[in-house]
């Protein structure tokens, strides 16, 4: 029985020896060859989460393998940041990343997405604009700063929380014109968007789902992107308006732990290319007032640098002293 064993082992190996050095590399490396999980950190039913699973759908085809969604929401992104940094580097396991998360980092600094993850590609977007209530002692731009310059910390601004994404927006904005102004948290971006409608704050920064949702409620007065935006193209961009303040867009994209190897994180950079330029998945972010938009790995790197500086510019003037 041993020396049968012996002249299997002796066959297998020589077999295995003929093999193209090449052929036994690419099959110890396949990737994928299992199914692949994407961390969604926030709860499910909501944009992001429903963007990622419209985003699997197309890019499991150009994978070869399926895509399952795993959300794990709370501790302020921290738990979904834990589950990824404990996965193996192997690209199993990808989260997804929004742009509020740059805020999160810039005023609590308790993970470091760059130092952390290796980030894989953009998938799409949202514009922002600067809205006012309909009965602010203001309608235009100039004329808001005119006002914070005449009555020094009496505006009255929306929201999601100190440190959130609009606060820090909101922030970065008075400080480049030279007004002040008072911060007023709501839980959620709905229900500061709803505050405004109702006149009970004067100014916020939203994302475009929420302007379409509060049309002829409130006022968009500046487009807070590089370009004009679709459906509002008589909206002027800051830039257009003379204002010296940064681009704000509620990006999402996906990220691996540090550490995967370069071969993997490609593969998966292309299979998200396919995914997000294909046409069908740009008419399914439309109703849910998302851009497609595919940048690869080092471009969406740039970024989330990008955004980190000008929200960490935005927490020093504020002075926030968060825990």
């Amino acid at each position: 029985m041993t020396n049968a064993l012996t002249r299997r082992q002796t066959l297998q190996a020589l077999g295995a020896s003929l093999l193209p050095m090449p052929l036994i590399a690419a099959a110890q490396a396949a990737f994928p060859n299992k199914p692949v999980r994407i961390i969604v950190p926030l709860p499910a039913s909501g944009a992001a989460d429903v963007s990622v699973r419209i985003l699997t759908e197309f890019m499991q085809q150009p994978l070869g393998q399926s895509i399952v969604v795993e959300n794990r929401p709370g501790g302020i992104y921290q738990i979904g940041i834990q589950a990824i940094t404990s996965a193996p580097a192997d690209g199993y396991t990808l989260i997804h990343l929004n742009a509020t998360m740059c805020a999160v980092q810039a005023s609590l600094k308790r993970f470091d997405m760059l130092k952390q993850l290796i980030p894989v590609g953009l998938m799409g977007s949202t514009d922002a604009m600067l809205c006012i209530a309909n009965n602010a002692p203001f309608r235009t731009t100039q004329e808001m700063v005119a006002w914070g310059k005449a009555n020094p910390g009496k505006l009255n601004y929306g929201s999601t929380g100190p440190g959130s994404m609009e606060h820090l927006s909101m922030v970065s904005i008075m400080q480049r014109v030279g007004i002040t102004g008072n911060n007023i948290p709501f839980k959620g971006g709905p229900d500061g968007a709803l505050a405004l409608a109702q006149g009970e704050i004067q100014a916020m920064a939203l994302p475009a789902p929420l302007i379409i949702q509060f049309r002829d409620k409130i006022k968009p007065v500046i487009a807070l992107t590089e370009q004009r935006i679709g459906f509002l193209p008589d909206l002027p961009t800051a830039k257009e308006q003379g204002l010296d303040i940064p681009t704000v867009s509620y990006w999402g994209g996906l990220a691996v732990p540090v550490g995967t190897p370069t071969a993997v994180v490609e593969t998966l950079e292309k299979a998200m290319s396919v995914a997000v330029n294909n046409p069908g998945l740009s008419q399914r972010y439309i109703p849910l007032g998302l851009n497609a938009r595919f940048a690869g790995g080092s471009a969406f790197k740039t970024i989330i640098e990008r955004d980190l500086q000008w929200l960490g510019d935005a927490v020093k003037s504020a002075n926030l002293q968060l825990s």
